[in-house]
């Protein structure tokens, strides 16, 4: 499927410029033709539509978690066999393209604050994002506080309870996920995977976010699983000599191998990162609010909304990956 072109209408919705566009879907900034509002549309390409009561049973749980750190799903199409997910405009660019060595440890604090509490509403309600990584989480200016908020959750949920999609997936050598960010554990199975394994690509995102560089850096999906699966990785204060050792405790214990080890959920993880459990002093660090010269270390929007990632690969195998994958891109460290 080549997805819609921009012009199209897809329902009540014309499509005004592309965002993104990945394995799995593309996302569109389109137009509501009756309200003029704006809104991004995710469009699946893979056939999502074979199961309509279960798509529309996840679409109605996606839309009930309203959280400021969420990027809310606000309506689900489906139109002649096409899947298509409204999701609030987010205003702003990615943390992937945020300058981050520049970023203060207050200022980081308030991002990872709003990050961990969006993923902690999603394990409270039961879903695994599966694909949590910098890409994934936007950030935007509203009144002087910038807030981060995580998009596409539960969309991975979306594909993996549908029988016919997994098997589209599967045949087609697709991975749900990201290498450098993916637990060593979703490598071989992303459908089994529990909140524990969103813990380990929460502990590679503040890794992220706190030292500008990928905590696991590899030319191949096979060797971000060999990095990950040993912990093979810089200690944080070699990069940033100003972090407090709280961060450090926190990253080691999500990026553990073993997830037994790691934080059971993002509530959890949280609460290490800022040696702090009380939800009013929580909610005081992500609402800070930066002075007008730090706000110009956001970039401006540049409608760069990551989808769910997918990789094309040799169909897997049981156990762990090949030695020999096809490779890929991977961002050079900013």
């Amino acid at each position: 499927m080549t997805g819609p072109r921009v012009g199209d209408r897809i329902d009540r919705y014309e499509l005004l410029s592309p965002i993104g566009r990945g394995g799995v879907g593309a996302v569109y900034r389109v137009k509501h033709t009756m309200l003029g509002s704006e809104h991004a549309l995710k469009v699946l390409l893979i056939d999502a539509a074979s199961r309509r009561a279960r798509l529309m049973r996840e679409g109605r749980i996606q839309a009930s978690l309203r959280h400021p750190h969420l990027v809310p799903v606000t309506d689900l199409i489906i139109q002649e066999g096409l899947l298509a997910l409204v999701m609030d405009l987010v205003r702003g660019p990615s943390v992937e393209l945020l300058r981050s060595q520049q970023l203060t440890v207050p200022e980081i604090d308030g991002l990872a604050a709003g990050v961990l509490s969006g993923a902690a509403v999603m394990h409270q309600h039961g879903t695994v994002h599966r694909d949590l990584k910098p890409a994934n989480v936007l950030v935007e200016v509203v009144d002087g506080r910038v807030n981060a908020l995580i998009t596409d959750l539960g969309i991975a949920k979306l594909l993996l309870d549908d029988p016919h999609t997994e098997e589209v997936i599967t045949r087609s050598g697709l991975i749900l996920g990201t290498p450098g960010y993916m637990a060593p554990e979703q490598y071989r199975s992303a459908r089994r995977v529990d909140a524990r394994a969103d813990v380990f690509s929460l502990g590679a995102l503040l890794f992220r976010l706190a030292s500008g560089v990928s905590a696991f850096p590899a030319r191949s999906w096979a060797e971000a699983y060999e990095r990950a699966s040993k912990g093979a990785r810089v200690q944080l204060k070699a990069l940033r000599p100003d972090a407090p050792d709280r961060w450090e405790r926190a990253i080691d214990a999500a990026l553990s191998p073993d997830p037994d080890a790691r934080p059971a959920n993002a509530a959890e993880l949280r609460t290490l990162w800022l040696e702090e459990s009380d939800p009013a002093k929580i909610a005081r660090v992500a609402k800070l609010r930066w002075p007008a010269e730090r706000q110009r270390l956001i970039p401006k929007p540049t409608w760069t909304m990551a989808e769910v990632s997918t990789m094309d690969l040799p169909t897997p195998e049981p156990g762990p990956p090949p030695a020999r994958p096809a490779p890929f891109r991977q961002a050079p460290p900013r």
